[in-house]
């Protein structure tokens, strides 16, 4: 008898635990109540998780009509960051109420850009996409296959991002060729929508005879536009290019260089999401040379985290050191997955 009392007991204890656990609440555009443990929400998708789920669920952040979280880091669109809670007021139509120290404001869901639970572990702040490719032309046997990795980090101030690729061509009586390219990004909030970037790049490739270019880059950046459909961002900089080309006549060179920087990130579109991506680098030590790096990419979601994607990068120098073509490009397409 004492048994089953004390049996009886924990269960109590433990229902208790998980009610208390379990004390968000999302409001769903659909009429739907869920209840569970919220995680995150950002680019526009809101991560929440429930007992009664195998999985967490992923809710479009338009499909949302309020929410009851606690503790979290909410991030808007003017760029102020709030330490709180958000109450619903369902009659008012997305519109939430944000309780945090000392203050309480109503605002329009539209208006939150991200929120981070201050619950969230590392592993729930990574975002890791692979993804390969390959083509094989008949007519004039050509073989090409691609593979890229990407990865980023989002803390509450703190965003690491890093990516890397590889495009090889094979050919019958042509020699093959080799483009590799990859990097990371440390970017640092500083005031609102302001914030400092540091990173570094590489890249190498045959047909050029670019053994190796390596770029360090340290900047600001400020979001022109920042909402929960949408992103522009913008920023200049500095950065130190070295340079190693192969060939009869090996040739190295160091260079001091600006640096330009453009990103628009569309990541409300049904399925699908589109990224171009701009670095300009005019150089100071050899005065009207130009080197741009352009990456631009329309990604299209599948289920069980699958996705398929095309690519076109291209690479344009205006006085390359040796003679060679003043204009690289890659176009891709690709089958890949996310665990995020």
């Amino acid at each position: 008898m004492n048994t089953k009392k004390t049996f009886s007991f924990f269960i109590l204890i433990f229902t208790c635990f998980q009610l208390f656990a379990q004390t968000d609440k999302i409001y769903t555009r659909a009429g739907d109540v869920l209840v569970g443990e919220f995680k995150s929400m950002q680019k526009a998708v809101l991560v929440f998780d429930t007992d009664y789920a195998d999985k967490e669920f992923q809710i479009d952040w338009t499909e949302i009509d309020g929410l009851e979280i606690g503790n979290s880091i909410i991030y808007t669109s003017d760029g102020i960051r709030y330490y709180g809670g958000l109450k619903p007021m369902l009659d008012k139509g997305r519109l939430v109420r944000v309780i945090a120290k000392d203050q309480e404001i109503i605002m329009p869901l539209d208006d939150i850009v991200q929120i981070t639970s201050i619950k969230v572990n590392l592993k729930e702040r990574i975002i890791i996409s692979l993804d390969a490719g390959f083509s094989l032309t008949k007519a004039n046997s050509v073989r090409q296959t691609s593979a890229q990795g990407k990865a980023s980090y989002t803390g509450d101030k703190w965003r690491f991002n890093a990516n890397f690729s590889n495009v090889g061509t094979v050919q019958k009586d042509v020699d093959p060729t080799d483009r590799t390219e990859g990097g990371f990004t440390i970017t640092r909030d500083i005031y609102r929508n302001a914030m400092i970037m540091g990173g570094s790049e590489f890249l190498s490739n045959s047909e050029q005879m670019l053994d190796l270019r390596s770029t360090g880059r340290l900047g600001v950046g400020y979001y022109i536009i920042r909402n929960s459909r949408i992103y522009f961002q913008a920023g200049a900089g500095l950065a130190l290019s070295r340079e190693h080309y192969g060939g009869d006549n090996p040739t190295k060179a160091n260079s001091f260089e600006g640096l330009g920087l453009a990103e628009f990130n569309a990541y409300n579109l049904s399925d699908f999401s589109f990224m171009a991506q701009m670095y300009t680098y005019p150089s100071f030590t050899d005065w009207g040379r130009w080197r741009v790096n352009a990456d631009i990419s329309l990604k299209y979601d599948l289920p069980l985290d699958f996705y398929i994607k095309l690519s076109y990068i291209h690479n344009f120098d205006s006085n390359p050191l040796i003679d060679v073509s003043k204009n690289d490009y890659v176009f891709k397409s690709s089958i890949g997955w996310e665990w995020d």
